[in-house]
């Protein structure tokens, strides 16, 4: 295996690949804005949908007695009062969001210091009802306190007696920082996992299946270059591709939390060196991983179609440890995580993005993962030496 062989096929199949500009878009270009685009549009949607729930709050309030309770409702510029003929078909429909039963006895009731039930009707499958009944039962609390304070002034006592202990909240991180952090502890190590495996999929299926498909493996088989020099310079080219894809996902991602307007509005997280670079050695060595993966499969599949319905299933898969350490606290993750594979990468990022250093739980997970390397690289050039693998039509 010469290295100079190597280094012409690697940087033969990274010219082929940066001649195809739609390689580049789909690699690079979309990666970069897709992100962006899709928390912007989802944030924005989502203010838009909650300030529209927000400014129709309709509710109906049923009270035969004209209580202060429902004098007080109509004070609320929140709310909007509607008559209802029928409460439970018109919340079931939409045309009003929540309704309240106010018992004719309220203000007598309250006057007697006597405990009253309300009675609150609202769709559980809505959430713009769901809100209705938020706001509803804020407001109820709200007239609560002020009937409690009334009480107390009457008996001649401080309404400090019902808050006897005031929370000072002090947080260790900057507001926005804090939540910043939060995001990208739950986010990274998922969007990491999907660029991963996505951004090496194209070129190792077309420098596999694709080569086979367009009839040109066999000549470059026919060369001086042995099958495994082939081997390393597709492999090195399919991860510098993928590596370049996820660094400028990644990017898309930060841009996407610091925009305003966006899904994030705004939040801002500052990442020290340190971690950015740990960062990027997870990325690459995984990224070599399942580029190693991918190019194998490309390689056993038929033509170009074959290879991706073989590699589709491998992101579902993959899924499965990601989400299962989706939740977990960065500081109070058990070591047997760091034995399971992908979900010890996940574990890995959320302490780093903490600013946890856990010298054990680094070398666990990069040893694991340059098994996984050499496990996949030994793969691939198992497939690759077969003859009946790479003229399998």
């Amino acid at each position: 295996m010469g290295t100079n062989i190597i280094k012409l096929v690697f940087l033969k199949e990274l010219k082929d690949i940066f001649r195809d500009r739609k390689t580049i878009f789909m690699s690079l270009v979309i990666p970069l804005l897709i992100f962006p685009l899709l928390f912007y549009f989802m944030g924005s949607g989502m203010d838009q949908s909650v300030k529209k729930i927000e400014d129709n709050l309709k509710v109906a309030v049923v009270d035969s007695g004209n209580s202060a309770l429902s004098q007080y409702f109509a004070g609320v510029e929140q709310l909007k009062l509607v008559e209802s003929s029928d409460i439970e078909a018109d919340i079931k429909k939409g045309t009003i969001l929540a309704a309240i039963e106010i018992p004719e006895s309220f203000d007598a009731d309250i006057d007697a210091e006597r405990p009253v039930n309300l009675v609150i009707y609202y769709d559980n499958a809505s959430q713009a009802s769901q809100m209705a009944y938020s706001a509803l039962t804020n407001i109820i609390e709200a007239y609560s306190k002020t009937v409690v304070a009334q009480r107390l002034l009457a008996r001649d006592i401080s309404d400090d007696l019902l808050t006897p202990v005031v929370i000072d909240a002090r947080t260790t991180e900057d507001e926005e920082e804090g939540m910043g952090k939060l995001m990208l502890s739950m986010l990274l190590p998922l969007m990491l996992v999907i660029f991963s495996i996505s951004g090496p999929m194209g070129v190792a299926v077309d420098l596999g299946a694709g080569e086979k498909e367009r009839g040109t493996l066999e000549p470059l088989l026919t060369t001086q270059a042995g099958r495994l020099s082939l081997l390393w310079g597709k492999f090195f080219a399919i991860t510098v591709m993928g590596l370049l894809s996820t660094i400028s996902s990644l990017l898309g991602l930060m841009i996407s939390m610091r925009q305003s307007g966006g899904l994030f509005q705004g939040s801002a997280v500052t990442i020290e060196p340190i971690t950015i670079l740990l960062i990027g050695l997870v990325t690459l060595l995984l990224t070599m991983f399942f580029g190693a993966v991918e190019l194998s499969i490309s390689i056993y599949a038929r033509s170009f179609k074959e290879a991706q319905t073989y590699i589709s299933p491998l992101m579902l898969v993959s899924f499965i440890p990601t989400y299962a350490t989706y939740l977990l606290d960065a500081k109070n993750i058990d070591t047997y995580y760091f034995h399971i594979p992908l979900a010890n990468i996940t574990c890995l990022l959320k302490e780093f993005l903490a600013g946890i250093y856990n010298v054990s739980h680094i070398a666990i997970t990069f040893a694991w993962i340059i098994i996984y390397i050499v496990a996949a690289v030994l793969f691939a050039r198992h497939m690759f030496s077969k003859e009946e693998v790479i003229f399998r039509t």
